[in-house]
């Protein structure tokens, strides 16, 4: 820091932001670690006791956790993260808060009171994928559109939303399993020295983020990929064993934007598995994982209201929590879902200044089954933030719906469906009618983290027409293969 404030004095006309950053960051900064680790299946094909391990091992402050099928909470509950967002997969020693609109790609985690950074998960799809595409000797042309089509698309949101907030010095962060290469890392030094690269690639997802102001902290920390590769693709199915004509990449990585300083990145991984800083024996996943820590001056919060659960039974406790800048005599309330302010509520209750009482906790033994907001008014009653959830019958079950019984081969089929777990990455599945094979399914469309909603397979979702015959929909969990519900129909 000494030698950083040095140089703001011999550079002051070209460091001016720099400058003020590293003023600022002597009296607030926080120092963060972040952590991307897709666990494999839930964790379970191997040990999850072990997953919980590299986690431990790892220490990070906030995760993104992908591929949790379901077992987020039981991890965090494990680990002792008071904090889960189970929407985005992310587990958190920090409060977190849903952003709404536009722009809720992200959670608000609050580091300190009133001040937050902002966090994101996601999970690219998988196939095809591109550096099998360069192994079987595609041209670069026809790789850059396989990518354009597939993980580009799903990655815009995050570049996006998050390049907006580092623009105005929000410290940013986005973790996943991309399932596509750093540009920074297929480089004509690179393809010299790594049989698999080919050829060099500006891979269009990391080129994306990296022109939204998004940084790759591995690889800020790392710069030499000839030197450091930091493959997190993959260690083996378990290590060590790996297919003969397996591509290795680093897939699995921490971008971090706005008034964010990258300290270092880790790779976590099985014991003298190459470039390994932290490691975990025996490893427990397919994929190994990245943390990042940083030196952080987190942001002023506006007003935040957040819920710990989305979605709970009836009877269960609502717990609360909310950011009040420089007001006092704020008043939560419950309303029916989409409801205007002013709306009866169903719950209510002052925050007071709400210096003593971050958080607030509602019984809903006496509330009905339905969808809510929980919304922050100021003393006028204007809205200050809102935040959905689902209050669900406790014998309520997921189900789903087709519109009719019988479609024709190119008609628009639109799904209901109730009482899903509320995860990004649920979806409704279209399978033949009776087919145990979980993984012979002809499309799928994503619910978008819906408790209830209707999703369309159009010519879009189902591309050639179906053929006459029996099928069923399928509503399924988190971006696995747990199937929750099922509805038939027929083609005629």
């Amino acid at each position: 820091m000494k030698a950083l404030m040095k140089l703001c004095g011999a550079l002051a006309l070209l460091t001016a932001g720099l400058c003020a950053t590293a003023r600022a960051a002597d009296s607030d900064a926080v120092e963060l670690r972040v952590m991307t680790f897709n666990i494999w299946y839930g964790g379970d094909q191997l040990s999850f006791g072990q997953v919980l391990e590299a986690i431990r091992a790892a220490d990070p402050d906030i995760a993104g956790i992908q591929e949790p099928d379901g077992n987020l909470r039981k991890i965090a509950d494990a680990l002792g993260y008071s904090y889960v967002d189970e929407r985005r997969h992310i587990i958190s020693r920090y409060p977190l808060f849903d952003a709404s609109g536009a722009d809720d790609v992200y959670t608000r985690v609050e580091l300190l009171p009133g001040r937050i950074v902002a966090m994101a998960n996601t999970h690219l799809p998988a196939t095809p994928y591109g550096p099998e595409a360069v192994r079987d000797g595609e041209a670069v042309e026809a790789v850059l559109q396989m990518e354009n089509d597939t993980r580009l698309a799903a990655a815009e949101p995050y570049a996006a939303a998050l390049g907006a907030l580092a623009k105005e010095g929000v410290p940013v962060f986005l973790t996943g399993d991309f399932n596509s290469p750093s540009h920074l890392d297929w480089t004509e030094a690179v393809a010299k020295t790594r049989p698999a690269v080919r050829y060099p690639v500006e891979w269009p997802v990391s080129r994306r983020l990296a022109d939204a102001g998004l940084r790759d902290s591995y690889r800020e920390a790392n710069p030499d990929p000839v030197a450091r590769p930091g493959l997190t693709w993959t260690p083996g199915y378990p290590y060590p064993r790996v297919r003969e004509t397996e591509t290795h990449d680093r897939i699995d990585l921490v971008f971090t934007g706005g008034d964010a300083i990258t300290l270092k990145s880790e790779l976590v991984g099985e014991p003298e598995g190459p470039d390994v800083d932290i490691a975990v024996g025996p490893w427990p996943s397919d994929h190994r994982a990245v943390v990042s820590t940083f030196r952080v001056v987190p942001a002023v919060a506006p007003a935040m209201i957040g819920v710990d659960r989305r979605r709970l039974g009836v009877g269960e406790l609502l717990v609360v929590r909310f950011n009040i800048p420089g007001m006092e005599d704020a008043r939560i309330s419950v309303i029916p879902q989409g409801s205007d302010a002013g709306a009866a509520p169903v719950l209510t209750m002052p925050t007071g200044d709400g210096s003593d009482r971050p958080s607030m906790r509602f019984g809903t033994g006496n509330v009905a089954p339905g969808a809510y907001d929980a919304v922050l008014l100021d003393p006028e009653g204007k809205e200050l933030a809102r935040t959905p959830f689902w209050l669900l019958d406790p014998a309520a079950k997921p189900n789903i719906a087709v519109d009719k019984p019988s479609y024709a081969p190119s008609e628009t089929i639109t799904v209901t469906y109730r009482n899903a777990p509320g995860l990004d990455l649920d979806y409704v599945g279209l399978w033949a009618a009776g087919d145990p094979d979980v993984y012979n399914y002809y499309t799928y469309v994503y619910t978008g983290g819906g408790v209830e909603g209707s999703v369309a397979f159009d010519a879009a979702a189902v591309g050639d027409a179906l053929e006459p015959g029996e099928y069923e929909m399928r509503l399924m969990l988190d971006d696995s293969y747990t199937t929750l519900a099922v509805v038939p129909f027929t083609v005629k």
